[in-house]
């Protein structure tokens, strides 16, 4: 028996033992550096854009997914500022990251945004993307504002802005967007209240000279008393100048008044509104369309009122219709009762007007029709824009004689008065419309209100 020739038979048995054990390890290690190399996903960082404008302060929200590493940078000619280094423990990471550019040394002017993401050994994300720091507020100033103004009422403010994107006139959660008046007389129509902003066609140059802004702001229905009115100017960065206006805000007391409810109108109006004989409760079926269809078309009007022409398209005191007697004024707050009970309640929000039947019916002022069709309680509504968000209303209309889009003068026939949704007889519902929200015409029948508190500052 030969020696050797047993020990290297062992041997040769250990070996493949050894490599048989070690298989699984080596096929583990493989896959998993394989994984890492190739299968690993790329790293993704979302929100950079906000890096494009800088303002004094600033807050971004930055999210990464499949991260190992990140780091972003901001680079101002020499300067290099770290803004964010980091290695979360998971793959998926969000950050909110509160930037000072002052705290940071840097000045207002161009620089740099970097940012480095790593998910594994060959997989990162190099970007550059050049920002702007800008942090020096608009100027801004307060030139004329009513000195007081009444719960349901409309006011016009002018405001004197420089360096600014967006002009506005703010109510709690209210905005009341204000329009640039250029050298030609015109106003020109301000940034949306979601400023989205193109780096490679924005302007970074600052404005030398200030330009005047005029308003339209609301005390809406709603509103109570000792609410302030702010002047707000931003810029493109996000700076912002906030002054308040002196204008103190009433409220006041409204008409108040018991409506009966027949089953005759039940049948007659709530009936084909529903659009169903079949009505086994009508209390509810009434309080269903008073109450919810209200609610509804409040916010329809919101919507259809959101357009309006950048322009003053209008001219002296609003037309009331012709030859009509007030039915019902702003404000009277309404009780209805069926069959001796309180079932629903509502405000009402113009004036209903009441001459013939089918008496025509002239445009308050010249503009444009925004909306020619049914308006849920309203009917058959014509709604007209006069420019800078200030519209008006005719509601319950037999028939509407104008489409949408087409100008029109004043005194201009744009329908007939009727009977059409919400309505007991034939009348016309008149409103005026502040940026969606309906206040008293009562002053805009007025020449000389319209004069002094609006007409005479246009001028200016």
């Amino acid at each position: 028996m030969n020696i050797f020739s047993h020990f290297n038979d062992d041997d040769q048995g250990i070996s493949r033992a050894g490599v048989i054990l070690l298989l699984p390890f080596i096929l583990l290690v493989t896959a998993y550096a394989v994984y890492k190399l190739f299968l690993i996903a790329d790293p993704v960082v979302s929100g950079m854009e906000e890096f494009r404008f800088l303002p004094a302060e600033k807050t971004l929200h930055i999210n990464g997914e499949h991260l190992k590493s990140i780091s972003i940078h901001i680079m101002q000619e020499d300067q290099v500022k770290e803004i964010l280094m980091d290695k979360p423990e998971t793959g998926d990471k969000s950050y909110a990251l509160t930037i000072k550019p002052k705290d940071l040394g840097l000045s207002d002017g161009a620089a740099k945004v970097f940012v480095h993401a790593k998910s594994g050994l060959l997989k990162e994300i190099k970007q550059a993307m050049d920002i702007q720091i800008d942090t020096v507020p608009p100027s801004l100033e307060v030139v004329r504002a009513p000195f007081q103004i009444y719960q349901g009422s409309g006011g016009f403010a002018l405001l004197r802005a420089k360096d600014a994107d967006s002009v506005f006139i703010k109510l709690d959660d209210i905005e009341f967007p204000a329009f640039k008046k250029s050298s030609g007389e015109e106003m020109q129509k301000p940034s949306s209240g979601d400023f989205n902003y193109d780096p490679l066609i924005a302007s970074t140059k600052k404005n030398t000279v200030a330009a005047d802004y005029f308003a339209f702001f609301a005390a809406p229905f709603e509103v109570t008393e000792g609410k302030t009115f702010y002047a707000i100017a931003l810029d493109k960065a996000g700076n912002r100048s906030v002054r308040s206006l002196r204008t103190q805000l009433k409220t006041k007391k409204f008409r108040k008044s018991s409506i009966s409810i027949s089953d005759d109108f039940i049948n007659a109006v709530v009936v084909p509104l529903l659009n169903t004989p079949d009505i086994q409760d009508p209390a509810s079926a009434f309080k269903k369309v008073n109450e919810d269809w209200r609610r509804a078309a409040l916010l329809e009007l919101a919507k259809l009122t959101k357009q309006t022409e950048p322009s003053m398209l209008w001219k002296g005191r609003f037309l009331q219709l012709k030859n009509s007697k007030v039915m019902a004024e702003y404000g009277d707050i309404r009780t209805y009762t069926y069959r001796g009970k309180a079932i629903s309640n509502s405000a009402h929000l113009g004036y209903d007007l009441a001459s013939h039947a089918n008496a025509p019916v002239g445009a308050a002022n010249a503009g444009i029709v925004r909306f020619a069709a049914n308006l849920s309680i309203y009917g058959e509504t014509v709604i007209i824009d006069h420019g800078m968000g200030l519209m008006t209303l005719y509601g319950h209309l037999a028939a509407i004689a104008v489409e949408e889009g087409q100008q029109v003068s004043k005194g201009d026939i744009i329908g007939k008065s009727g009977s059409t949704g919400l309505a007991g007889g034939d009348h016309l519902h008149f409103g005026v419309v502040i940026h969606g929200y309906e206040i008293s015409p009562l002053h805009w029948w007025d020449p000389g209100w319209v004069k002094i508190n609006i007409e005479d500052h246009v001028q200016l």
